[in-house]
């Protein structure tokens, strides 16, 4: 089960990058979709984590 929102999740972030167009990661924080969110807390320098609201 996890393994479906990890892919679900790429999906989402992948098509959050075309659209937008980022060219930089650190533009991927204001990712926010379907429950998916940054957690600047969880995050180190180099390592963006996001996690996602349980359901």
């Amino acid at each position: 089960m996890i393994s479906f929102y990890a892919k679900k999740a790429r999906g989402l972030m992948s098509r959050y990058i075309i659209e937008n167009r980022l060219t930089q990661p650190e533009q991927l924080k204001a990712f926010n979709s379907e429950g998916y969110f940054f957690d600047a807390d969880a995050s180190e320098k180099g390592e963006l984590v996001f996690k996602r609201h349980e359901q």
